[in-house]
């Protein structure tokens, strides 16, 4: 699978932008401000639909714009195929709602078979915040890969938060008397079934990352593995802990409140706990790791190699990270941003891309 071009209009910065790419490396350089990270980010868009970048889909369409298009040609499986999103606002909506239209090969589609065109895995800086920042960040990392290769996850996903929004609005109106708690019964079941469901794919990239990890060459990543964190839901827990839940007017378990954290085999301590103990050093080579290891799984699961997009991380890796990241890029299609012209030493056989 590679991204062979793509048209941006009106798109961020970009009125019109047509990029083309080479199948292996491509480097994209620039200064600050020149739009490197908004093609990224188009790219992501055409993988699931959304941004990385931000949770608001209308920042993506460029000012005083109402429609945005991104448009890329794929191969898969030898196969060209014509990708397009579009982003539309509507004019008569006060709080800007924006919808979006997926097209193949100029066709109309439903998201659940656009999202099967193109799969990417995203490296940027702010991912060391996996290792030491909050739960909701490594939950949404976990969502981020499903929501590329398996639509049951993300049907179940939006069914788990619809059943978790009205228990709660329940469990208020019960703690005032406005409810009774019988009526509660329907969106348990829900919960409960679409928990299963999300723990057990969950559970699967846990299982296949600390595989990947033990298999490694890298000596440091031998001794890296995730401790899933799972708040497991089931009925007779919803209902030992039902008078707690309508005081605090909020479900206390569930995949809402999983986590993860990583774990380094070779502290001395009995907490293995990276983000407490490891250096920034072991904590960048965490990241890259689970990253790997990301784009491992998609190909397992998908068994098509995934699109990489690394924008601007050579700055942050010393020579021996960077060199981990040059070795798997060699396997795969991988567009990488910097602003840093010395950065075409660490890759010099990428097809160069310049932004003024």
């Amino acid at each position: 699978m590679h991204l062979k071009k793509i048209l941006l209009q009106n798109f961020r910065s970009y009125d019109q932008k047509l990029l083309e790419f080479s199948s292996k490396s491509n480097l994209i350089i620039g200064p600050n401000g020149s739009g490197k990270s908004n093609i990224l980010e188009s790219i992501y868009l055409l993988s699931t639909g959304k941004s990385f970048r931000s949770s608001s889909i209308s920042q993506m369409i460029a000012w005083n714009q109402n429609l945005s298009s991104v448009r890329g040609k794929v191969i898969k499986k030898k196969q060209e195929s014509e990708v397009e999103v579009q982003l539309i606002k509507n004019q008569e909506s006060p709080i800007n709602s924006v919808k979006r239209r997926f097209l193949i090969d100029k066709v109309p589609k439903p998201r659940k078979i656009f999202l099967t065109c193109l799969n990417t895995v995203v490296f940027n800086p702010e991912d060391i915040r996996l290792v030491n920042g909050s739960p909701t960040r490594r939950r949404d990392f976990l969502d981020n890969i499903f929501t590329q290769i398996d639509w049951k996850y993300n049907s179940s996903l939006s069914q788990y938060h619809k059943a978790l929004k009205h228990r709660n609005e329940l469990l208020d109106l019960i703690r005032t008397n406005r409810a009774s708690a019988n009526e509660l019964f329907y969106w348990d079941q829900s919960l409960v079934k679409n928990a299963a469901i999300l723990y057990d794919l969950r559970l699967s990239f846990f299982n296949s990352a600390n595989s990947f990890f033990l298999q490694n060459n890298y000596p440091e990543v031998k001794e890296l593995s995730l401790k899933y964190q799972p708040s497991i839901l089931t009925l007779e827990k919803l209902n030992q802990n039902l008078n707690f839940d309508i005081q605090r007017g909020h479900t206390q378990f569930g995949p809402h409140r999983d986590d993860f954290i990583f774990e380094f085999s070779l502290f001395s301590n009995q907490d293995k706990n990276l983000a407490f103990w490891g250096s920034r050093g072991q904590q960048r080579l965490a990241v890259l790791a689970i990253k790997l290891a990301e784009i491992h799984f998609l190909l397992e699961f998908s068994g098509s190699r995934p699109v990489l997009l690394l924008d601007d991380i050579f700055s942050e890796l010393d020579s021996d990270h960077q060199k981990l990241v040059t070795d798997i890029c060699r396997n795969y299609q991988t567009i990488i941003t910097s602003s840093d012209p010395q950065t075409r030493d660490i890759i010099p056989e990428s097809n160069l891309i310049k932004l003024e």
